[in-house]
């Protein structure tokens, strides 16, 4: 007799609203943190010399560029979190349906086995009576 043991379907995982929240509004931060002259402004910084208007100038465009990035890296985080739990939930419906056809199947194997059965105790049956 065939046997199938349901235990080893789990449910499928992905990220949680919460996680993908968080790791965005992180991503967020990081870029805005970016934008900020200041932060730029010690990449500039040579030693014995003051720091001057060009340099302030070139904190701030650098500045942009890179808030501009990290934005646009958060949102892209955010699409790929997306597509990850779409895929993981895909991957686990087509699992779920595999498992239900080899359900399926065993219980053809079983239909077809119970009627072999019977016809195999008709055949013996006739062939007391014949």
């Amino acid at each position: 007799m065939n046997q199938v043991f349901i235990d080893s379907q789990r449910q499928a995982t992905g990220y949680t609203p919460r996680q993908q929240s968080g790791a965005f509004n992180n991503a967020m931060a990081q870029a805005i943190a970016a934008g900020d002259p200041r932060y730029q402004m010690k990449q500039y910084d040579r030693a014995g010399f003051s720091r001057g208007g060009a340099q302030a100038n070139r904190a701030g465009i650098k500045g942009a560029q890179d808030m501009a990035d990290g934005m646009a890296a958060a949102y892209q985080g955010q699409i790929d979190d997306q597509q990850y739990n779409a895929m993981t939930d895909l991957n686990a419906q087509v699992s779920q349906e595999q498992f239900g056809q080899a359900l399926g199947g065993l219980q053809q194997q079983n239909a077809y086995a119970d009627q072999m059965a019977r016809l195999q105790q008709m055949g013996a049956l006739f062939g007391l009576l014949g």
